[in-house]
């Protein structure tokens, strides 16, 4: 692992390498995930584990903070993501599990520090894990299941039975086409017009079609290209369910507004978090921009792994005050305490979104640091 490479070498395994694809990388990394402590007693690390993640001090920069790193070795879209607590050292290479056993290779190769250059590459990384592994990635056979996983949700025929061309994810301008936006629906229940135009929620006139006669809330990627699912509000008395999300979306997935709010959790290491989209909306409209919502009373392990993303180091949670709520903010509190600073925020009425703008600032925005 040490010797020097030969030019020949690394340009065979450069051609070797550039051709994997990414689903067996990721069979690679669920591999190195099932054998985990194989992995790290093999680099006489000392850590802490639990069932849903692993932390130990740094040994990419060398830090003696023992609760520096969190490793996540369990899960599906996220398995083997970390994160140096201290000093963001996945930001060098990666927030993978590849990532981080190139991070120590290069700290144990060329004594590798937060400033500095040389670095293993990840061919010699791959051909490192590979042997450790026992695993030949050209032999590798990626079953339908793991094609299946990562096909797009066609999104689009919720609203219409027009494809879109090149994804089956509809961007913002086709979304929009299809609704009344704003929602009427939503105005006639307090909700400001113009942060309703901003998050294109509106109204489905389209008669059958999954959304019909319910106001449809958007729910983009974290990159904000497509619209990767939506939410719908009947807009009568006699359809039900009251909400309800489109076939094949998963809800537990995502973060609703990650993708306007990781601007600004990332500049106030604050994130805020909040039951519904109309709790995002109402502080929107009174100039709080780091809110995200989890679709309910429960963070689940995926939404904290984006959370774990996003740079927050304070999360302030804002739950309902009925016995749901309690409950979530109690459920948001254990998941999150050992990682993060934790602040609570509570509010007079049940909900955010039946606070007058002199509430919010009196109860919310003068309890908040940002």
């Amino acid at each position: 692992m040490e010797r020097t490479m030969t030019t020949g070498l690394k340009s065979k395994m450069k051609k070797t390498f550039h051709s994997i694809d990414q689903q067996k990388l990721k069979i690679l990394c669920d591999h190195l995930c099932d054998n985990i402590t194989d992995l790290l007693e093999y680099f006489n690390l000392e850590y802490k584990q639990n069932s849903k993640f692993i932390s130990m001090s740094c040994p990419i920069h060398g830090g003696d903070n023992e609760s520096a790193i969190n490793l996540y070795y369990v899960g599906e879209s996220y398995r083997g993501n970390w994160k140096c607590r201290t000093h963001q050292c996945e930001k060098h290479f990666k927030g993978s599990i590849i990532g981080f056993v190139r991070g120590i290779l290069s700290h144990k190769k060329h004594n590798w520090s937060c400033d500095g250059d040389d670095t293993v590459s990840f061919s010699e990384t791959l051909k490192f894990l590979t042997d450790f592994g026992k695993i030949n990635l050209k032999d590798l056979k990626v079953s339908n299941k793991e094609k299946e996983k990562n096909n797009f949700v066609n999104s689009l025929t919720i609203l219409n039975t027009k494809q879109v061309t090149g994804t089956n994810y509809p961007n913002r301008n086709q979304v929009r086409k299809l609704l009344k936006i704003p929602s009427p629906y939503f105005i006639s229940r307090g909700f400001d017009p113009k942060i309703l135009d901003k998050y294109d929620v509106g109204d489905c006139e389209t008669p059958n079609k999954e959304m019909s006669d319910r106001a449809v809330v958007p729910i983009y990627d974290s990159e904000y290209n497509y619209m990767i699912g939506c939410s719908g509000r009947s807009t009568n008395d006699n359809l039900k369910p009251k909400w309800k999300h489109n076939k094949g979306f998963s809800a537990e997935n995502c973060l609703y507004n990650f993708w306007f709010a990781k601007k600004h959790i990332k500049e106030t290491r604050t994130a805020i978090i909040v039951e519904s989209p109309g709790n995002v909306w109402k502080l929107e409209s009174n100039g709080i921009h780091n809110a995200v919502a989890i679709f309910g009373s429960n963070l689940n392990d995926k939404q904290k792994m984006l959370l774990d993303t996003s740079g927050a180091m304070t999360l302030v949670i804002i739950t309902d005050s009925d016995d749901a709520g309690i409950k979530a903010r109690t459920q948001i509190e254990n998941k999150c305490k050992k990682i993060y600073n934790i602040q609570h925020v509570y509010i007079s009425k049940n909900d955010i979104a039946e606070l007058s703008d002199a509430e919010i600032k009196e109860q919310i925005t003068s309890k908040i640091t940002l």
